[in-house]
């Protein structure tokens, strides 16, 4: 299990969001398999990841699960169901030896 906070900036494009800064922990220290991102928020909040992290994650992980709670309600959604036509260059992405 890794875990990340919002990381936030004054320009919000340099922003980093929980859950790349828990994938990139999880990636730094030699994982590169995921099955499941659990994402929670503030009391009666629906949280998802914004484009910017779904775009992240394909590119790691395409068939990962998202869990939230929605509603006092846990949901569960493929990667694919909020990012359909994910962007990715051609091949697999490699993960750098250094």
């Amino acid at each position: 299990v890794y875990t990340g906070c919002n990381v936030e900036n004054s320009s919000f494009g340099l922003t980093c969001c929980a859950e790349r800064v828990a994938l990139f922990k999880a990636v730094s220290e030699g994982e590169g398999d995921f099955l499941k991102l659990a994402v929670v928020g503030q009391e009666n909040t629906s949280v998802l990841p914004c484009g910017a992290c779904r775009q992240v994650l394909f590119e790691f992980t395409p068939d990962i699960t998202i869990i939230t709670l929605q509603n006092n309600r846990i949901k569960s959604y493929s990667l694919k169901e909020l990012l359909p036509e994910g962007f990715r260059l051609q091949g697999k992405r490699k993960k750098d030896k250094g």
